[in-house]
């Protein structure tokens, strides 16, 4: 039936994606003022609960079980390299990593950080030695351990939590028709916006200037990204995060990648 009325709520526009035949169930959560600080999206490595192929949601369980896997610590750790790119070597004493309190995501958050570092610190030596800057060499590079926010949280799926992850298409489908429907008991597309306006706007008035890494999870993530960019959040879905992905949000909706709408058939 969900399916069903999905396939009816939105028609499939090639290579532009899902487009939606209303706004009646779009998110009212209001948009973010012009920010001034820049930030940056990074999806959790490989975890255990990925390699289970179960949804781990709950903060109860998620925040003191499901790390990362080897291959996840990998991925956090080539992370690094696709983050220094985005934001920009000239940036990199700007940079702050902000984490969900899940497991994986302070993992991946601490790897990605130890590995900026690493790197910064190699490069710049190597640059000094070349330019016979001898007083840099052994210097330092200062990054943070990640601050924690619960905004950054799972989206939480309610009774689906610990099942199979084939049965997130019981919920996405339904998100495309409403970005307020709680069926299971998940959380909606709606209240995710506004915990994401909750952090926005906190982090704008504690910083300024800054180059914010925020470390999170999918569902998370690409509500965040269309919400920054003022998309329809529900059509999130189709803008699917790898493990260890980096992207930068910005405020337009051209920034957004090239969608691959989800079959539910």
């Amino acid at each position: 039936m969900v399916v069903q009325a999905a396939a009816n709520a939105v028609t499939l526009q090639g290579a532009a994606g899902y487009l939606l035949k209303d706004t009646i169930g779009r998110s009212t959560v209001p948009r973010l003022p012009l920010l001034q600080n820049r930030y940056f999206a990074l999806r959790h490595g490989q975890s255990v609960a990925n390699m289970e192929g179960i949804i781990s949601s709950d903060p109860a369980v998620g925040t003191v079980k499901h790390g990362l896997t080897t291959s996840g610590k990998v991925q956090a750790r080539v992370a690094a390299t696709q983050l220094i790119e985005a934001v920009g070597r000239e940036a990199l004493d700007d940079l702050i990593f902000i984490s969900s309190d899940f497991t994986r995501a302070r993992e991946t958050a601490e790897e990605c950080r130890a590995a900026v570092v690493r790197i910064t610190e190699f490069e710049r030596e190597e640059r000094a030695v070349s330019t016979l800057l001898l007083q840099v060499i052994g210097e330092t590079f200062e990054c943070p351990p990640a601050v924690i926010r619960q905004e950054l949280r799972e989206r939480y799926f309610g009774e689906l939590d610990g099942t199979v992850l084939l049965n997130y298409n019981k919920v996405w489908p339904a998100d495309l028709i409403d970005s307020r429907h709680a069926g299971y008991g998940v959380e909606s597309v709606q209240d995710v916006c506004a915990r994401m306006q909750r952090l926005f706007l906190s982090l704008e008035e504690q910083y300024a200037g800054k180059c914010m890494v925020l470390t999170s999870h999918a569902d998370t993530l690409q509500i965040m990204q269309c919400y920054v960019a003022g998309a329809d959040e529900r059509l999130f879905s189709q803008y699917r995060f790898k493990n260890g992905e980096v992207r930068a949000l910005l405020q337009e909706q051209t920034s957004l990648p090239p969608p691959k709408p989800l079959s539910y058939n």
